[in-house]
């Protein structure tokens, strides 16, 4: 089975939280092609979750890699970090106590949100460099509970890309909550040109286990 990416985003229902796991390799500069390309031709709001400088990183990366990444038309909610990159920046002052920090992003989502009138791509980049600054359970709990809070927003597709080694490093009843709050879970390896993902949680049962070769110019390839 072949689809485009097109196709493949509109198995995402709005509302949804999509966790993507992915080790060292270019996913998160693949992926940001892609979905700048699709949002872009698809006329749809693009929201970017920039942490800690992540976006000017991986942008750096995609000009090594020869990747033409257009984010003219993209938002950017910006945490931490001085690069101001990619399209409209909103920056988001940061604090280390979760529940500041939430009430900070909160004034910044609502002013952008509140006046989309379809649903955005949510791309957030660079949340491992979040969870460092959590100091304990309660912590860690208080910023999942705000997490939690935009799951079923159907203003968004939110898409979050974690580095499984990085959160791996961290206390390790993190990355087992993360999968549970998101609604879908899938897994990328990167090849020459593109990604492989395998599907391993979906509200769409028949999608769990299915595998897509992701390529860089916008062709998918189903497979078992």
């Amino acid at each position: 089975m072949r689809v485009t990416v097109s196709e493949l985003m509109n198995l995402i229902a709005p509302g949804e939280t999509v966790l993507v796991e992915y080790t060292t390799s270019y996913v998160p500069e693949f992926a940001l092609k892609l979905l700048a390309d699709y949002t872009k031709g698809e006329g749809m709001p693009f929201v970017i979750d920039d942490n800690f400088d992540s976006l000017y990183t991986i942008l750096e990366h995609c000009n090594i890699l020869g990747l033409d990444v257009d984010l003219d038309h993209a938002v950017v909610f910006k945490t931490g970090g001085r690069r101001l990159v990619g399209g409209t920046v909103r920056k988001v002052d940061f604090h280390p106590d979760p529940r500041v920090l939430l009430r900070n992003y909160e004034k910044v989502f609502t002013n952008e949100f509140g006046t989309l009138e379809k649903p955005a791509v949510n791309l957030t980049l660079g949340v491992e460099n979040l969870l460092y600054f959590v100091r304990d359970v309660r912590d860690f709990y208080r910023f999942l509970l705000g997490l939690q809070r935009y799951v079923g927003d159907r203003r968004r597709k939110a898409i979050y890309l974690v580095h499984r080694g990085l959160v791996g490093a961290l206390p390790p009843y993190i990355m087992p909550e993360m999968k549970r709050l998101a609604t879908s879970v899938w897994v990328l390896q990167s090849y020459s040109t593109g990604v492989l993902a395998s599907i391993v949680k979906s509200p769409s049962f028949e999608l769990i286990g299915r595998e897509f070769t992701i390529d860089v110019g916008g062709v998918f390839g189903g497979g078992t």
